[in-house]
């Protein structure tokens, strides 16, 4: 089973999703592209250099645990990269790749739906699929097709890419979430 945090510890990680959603929020009122281009490269730059730094050098990780250890996840306080700086990464290459419509909603998606998967999977979860739960899931599903019905016009193929962007959220795949979902479900937008 997967391995879970106490519930505040979940919400104040989940809380960095959250804030996140500031990013697509300021995309789709301003459309300024270029300022976000540059938000997030230098937010994936910063979180990166972070990690790397807590990776390489022993009193930047006592530093960085010492802030953020009891919201890391095992594999995240040993040799990995956090999911923040995977969220980061994953929203500038969003930005970068694909163009605001469907940039926002992808990027919603990670920063709303999977963050409230997690909350949901591990408060009321109880039917488990891999390491996720199907409660969890149905979180997921529901917030990312509001997601799609409030901010885009794609309708039926929109609400198509919110069950394949679930399933993606699901799977144990090898790739961190937070760089995947926004990737792809951008990608599955600009097809439809």
């Amino acid at each position: 089973m997967k391995q879970t945090l106490p519930m505040v510890k979940l919400i104040q990680r989940k809380a960095i999703h959250f804030a996140t959603t500031l990013i697509p929020l300021y995309y789709y009122f301003s459309h300024n592209t270029e300022m976000v281009k540059w938000l997030t490269v230098i937010l994936a730059a910063g979180f990166l250099l972070a990690d790397l730094l807590r990776l390489k050098f022993i009193l930047a990780k006592k530093i960085f645990l010492n802030i953020f250890g009891s919201m890391l996840k095992e594999a995240e306080s040993q040799k990995r990269l956090t999911g923040a700086t995977m969220l980061f990464i994953g929203m500038a290459a969003t930005v970068f790749l694909f163009k605001e419509k469907q940039a926002v909603p992808a990027l919603l998606m990670v920063c709303l739906a999977d963050p409230l998967a997690g909350i949901v999977g591990q408060w009321a979860g109880k039917n488990f699929f891999w390491e996720k739960t199907l409660e969890g899931s149905a979180a997921f599903y529901l917030t990312s097709s509001a997601i799609i019905l409030i901010f885009t016009d794609y309708s039926w193929w929109g609400l198509a890419v919110s069950l394949m962007a679930t399933l993606l959220e699901l799977l144990p795949l090898p790739l961190d979430d937070n760089l995947l979902i926004p990737v792809a479900a951008a990608y599955l937008l600009g097809i439809g």
